[in-house]
């Protein structure tokens, strides 16, 4: 596959990344911090909201695998999406004065709802780029470079002159962004990218569609998509409140962290590509995960009073942040042949709505349980000197209870049984069956 059709196919991330980084760490102590709002009823607010979203995935993905059009299935959705995204992100990142809880609550709707239908799209575009169980790490990765390279440009705002130390003026700078670059990598993806033509519209019963959830290799993914979710969004929400409040890092100090944090990530997208190859995807998995729960806990041990050290060490973290986004994703294409073989049916849309909500049920369930707990705890995220227990209470949810998923997921990513040589055997069945053999 060219590159230039890898790189047009990711452009879109650029801008979508905008979205989740201000999503998991910035807009909740936007909203808590700078706003006024109470923190646990912010976190409440982004949980339901979400919570809420997952179970719209699905109806999207079974929409997409229904949808025959000229345009292409999924291209044709993720230009319906784009519009009504911009509109949302302008609401929700620009808010008037005054804005209260009714407000946050209708604009996380809206980006939620229009995020969903641009991610299940991209993401089941993907799948479709290619067959091959090499290439898919090259095309995630690519995905996933993308997707750093607009989190590098977030997390780099908040350290510009006219931005750093002023956090209210951050998360609408990050507005303008969205309002740039998503469009603008939409339109080379759609221009640039092509989409495989689909085959017949499926005629599909909704109980087939749950059937999914059971099927080992599907079951397997959604556990470690889910708990990686779980560990990464719970770092990330309470990322500046643990260097701020247990470290004594300023906000502005925090960002640089961040952006090491994001840069490293960056590197780690060709390293997890080539050991996915080498190794196995699955055990390129586990070794990631296990790094990311190691250097969590050096992290928390290790001295920050040195700037150059402690970015050092946070590029080091942010390597293995990649590892899931690049190699969990091209696991789910291996698994949508194996189920198409299974079946006779792409479900594609369908694996990419069930993976996506995976993983967004992982970050409402770990940042939602740290605010409920933080607050449950007094701590004060801004303007008061916290008691010992509730710096303790934030530690234990930044540092501890990560490592701790991460390495219940290094566990589960263990028994995937999909190797290269099992996908290969799928794809020849695959391809014998394109040629008018049997599939059986």
């Amino acid at each position: 596959m060219r590159i230039l059709t890898k790189a047009a196919y990711a452009a879109p991330s650029v801008g979508f990344a905008g979205i989740s980084l201000p999503l998991l760490i910035f807009l909740p102590a936007f909203y808590a911090a700078e706003r006024g709002l109470p923190v646990a009823a912010v976190g409440a607010a982004f949980a339901i909201v979400r919570l809420l979203d997952i179970g719209f995935d699905p109806l999207i993905g079974a929409a997409m695998d229904r949808t025959r059009s000229r345009f292409g299935r999924f291209k044709l959705w993720m230009a319906l999406g784009t519009p009504l995204l911009m509109v949302s992100v302008w609401c929700l990142f620009m808010p008037p004065a005054g804005a209260g809880m009714a407000w946050l609550v209708v604009s996380l709707v809206g980006v939620y709802a229009a995020w969903s239908i641009c991610f299940v799209a991209q993401l089941g575009w993907g799948v479709a780029l290619s067959g091959d169980y090499a290439e898919r790490n090259s095309v995630f990765g690519w995905w996933q470079a993308a997707y750093l390279v607009g989190s590098l440009a977030i997390s780099a705002l908040p350290m510009l002159p006219g931005l750093r130390g002023d956090a209210a003026a951050v998360v609408p700078a990050m507005g303008q962004f969205i309002l740039i670059a998503a469009p603008l990598g939409v339109v080379v993806a759609l221009l640039l990218a092509p989409e495989p033509p689909s085959g017949p519209r499926p005629k599909v019963a909704a109980s087939a569609y749950l059937k999914l959830l059971v099927r080992p290799n599907v079951a397997r993914l959604l556990v470690v998509d889910l708990l990686i979710g779980m560990a990464v969004a719970t770092n990330g929400a309470l990322f500046f409140f643990y260097f701020g409040a247990t470290r004594g890092l300023s906000t502005g100090q925090a960002a640089v962290l961040l952006f090491a944090t994001n840069a490293g990530s960056l590197a780690g997208v060709w390293l997890w590509s080539r050991l996915g190859g080498a190794l196995g995807k699955h055990k390129a998995a586990m070794a990631a995960f296990l790094a990311y729960a190691a250097l969590l806990a050096v992290v928390h041990l290790a001295p920050f009073g040195a700037p150059p050290a402690g970015a050092a060490l946070m590029l080091a973290f942010g390597a293995t942040l990649s590892a899931g986004p690049v190699l969990v994703r091209s696991m789910l294409a291996d698994v949508g042949d194996e189920e198409r073989l299974r079946t006779g049916v792409d479900h594609t849309g369908l694996l990419s709505a069930l993976f996506a909500n995976s993983n967004k049920l992982g970050a409402v369930i770990g940042p939602a349980a740290a605010f409920a707990l933080l607050g449950a705890a007094g701590f004060q995220p801004k303007g008061a000197v916290n008691a010992p227990g509730a710096l303790a209470m934030v530690a234990a949810l930044a540092i501890w209870a990560p490592l701790a998923v991460g390495l219940l997921a290094a566990l589960v990513v263990r028994g995937h049984a999909l190797t290269a040589e099992a996908h290969a055997a799928v794809r020849a069945r695959l391809d014998l069956a394109a040629e008018g053999g049997e599939a059986a």
